[in-house]
């Protein structure tokens, strides 16, 4: 049986009109029958059903495919794994939580789980900053900016405003729990492994049919030109704030 990454590639080549389902099924079973175990991509070009150039082509788009999906999956786990605490917490019901992370996976949904919960009156925002608190997270304002983050951090040190730099204050004026932008801190990156702020930042993936935007950081001001990744949000490669444009 072929393996899931097998599937994916022969799945893109036939989408890419660069073979038939037929001669896919037919590496297939050639695959089945080699004591080698060649990739499927390779006995395809050896078939002569792809070109070398092809093959390149479908490669790519298979990692930037597998990438996007890593990418959602970790933000799914995220939005469960608040779910579950709201549950353990007895905040909440079961059954609600689950309506409510239905209704967040809908296509064009930014909104966090925390603001559905809210927004349904389900929970309040002290009750969300409180299951936030959980997973290491704070909800940070600065007054000189009037913007609001949820940071990522296990720092007890002051945390700058990634715009003007100046320290965030805990909470947030109003009920409010939505943000203007999230980040983690350099003490959180470096101890998970991650680089630290001013490393050059990784390549991120890009869902397919993506359209890269042109526009002014709202954090930092500064233009830059950035693909939004599987949930909308843009991140900024100057002071690394992840947000959804406006």
């Amino acid at each position: 049986m072929p393996s899931d990454t097998d599937l994916l590639f022969g799945k893109i080549a036939v989408g890419q009109r660069f073979c038939t389902e037929e001669q896919v099924e037919r590496c297939v079973a050639i695959q089945s029958k080699s004591p080698d175990r060649l990739p499927l991509g390779r006995i395809l070009v050896d078939e002569g059903f792809l070109t070398e150039e092809q093959h390149s082509k479908v490669l790519t788009i298979q990692r930037k495919n597998m990438r996007s999906r890593d990418s959602l999956t970790k933000r799914e786990k995220e939005n469960i794994l608040f779910g579950k605490l709201v549950v353990r917490e007895g905040l909440l019901a079961e059954e609600k939580v689950n309506a409510c992370l239905s209704e967040q996976a809908q296509e064009g949904e930014k909104r966090t789980l925390g603001e559905i919960m809210v927004s349904k009156g389900y929970l309040t925002a002290a009750q969300v900053k409180t299951i936030l608190a959980r997973q290491e997270k704070k909800i940070m304002n600065c007054p000189a900016c009037e913007l609001t983050f949820t940071v990522l951090t296990i720092s007890r040190k002051k945390i700058g405003c990634p715009r003007c730099g100046n320290p965030l204050q805990e909470g947030k004026p109003g009920a409010s729990t939505r943000t203007d932008a999230e980040f983690a801190t350099r003490t959180l990156r470096a101890a998970k492994g991650s680089p630290p702020r001013g490393s050059p930042v990784p390549r991120r993936a890009v869902p397919r049919g993506a359209v890269k935007l042109k526009l002014m950081c709202a954090i930092c001001h500064r233009p830059i030109e950035e693909y939004p990744d599987s949930t909308g949000r843009v991140r900024c490669p100057s002071c690394l704030a992840t947000y959804v444009p406006r």
